[in-house]
């Protein structure tokens, strides 16, 4: 592991962000039903239990994020959760993967959320989400990214190769 570079990703959901489905409506139905039976719809405390509602599915996400390290060698991609142990992936088993364009000058189209979903031959995808949802663009955890999307195409040999999302400035990478 020594001379390779580690990339550390912070507050990351290694998940499909459907699942987060499991966090929005056992939440949702929780709050309702409190508002309904303790206020019988009062418009001022709608919002105050809306927010409370946000504010948990926030915190539940945000407790169940991880802290992702990732680095290459000659022919592996590790990744590894939290303090656990590195999983690796071969190279040769990467077909392609999709994230932002952390590389795009446009200040409307310059992201700093994780976003990668790494298809893999024969294996269930890698999927690395982030639990933060900013919409100002944050310098340093932006230029980070870019890092790593460049690590990633080097290393994998992939380029940029189609728009996958016209309203997100979403790519899919490959090498074909």
């Amino acid at each position: 592991m020594k001379g390779k570079r580690e990339f550390i990703l912070k507050n990351v959901l290694p998940f499909h962000t459907g699942w987060t489905i499991l966090v929005i409506i056992p939440s949702m139905a929780l709050y309702g039903t409190l508002y309904y039976v303790l206020f019988d719809f009062s418009v001022a405390l709608m919002v105050f239990f809306t927010l409370f509602y946000w504010g948990t599915c926030y915190l539940i996400l945000k407790a169940i994020s991880v802290k992702i390290t990732i680095w290459f060698d000659h022919n592996y991609l590790y990744l590894k959760k939290n303090n656990n142990r590195y999983i690796k992936y071969a190279k040769a088993d990467i077909i392609g993967f999709c994230s932002y364009d952390y590389e795009t000058k446009t200040p409307q189209l310059r992201n700093s959320k994780i976003y990668f979903k790494i298809f893999l031959r024969d294996k269930p995808n890698i999927y690395l989400h982030d639990v933060e949802y900013r919409i100002r663009y944050d310098e340093e955890k932006g230029a980070e990214l870019n890092r790593l999307l460049k690590e990633v195409q080097k290393e994998l040999h992939f380029t940029k190769i189609k728009k996958k999302n016209n309203f997100q400035n979403i790519y899919w990478y490959s090498s074909h």
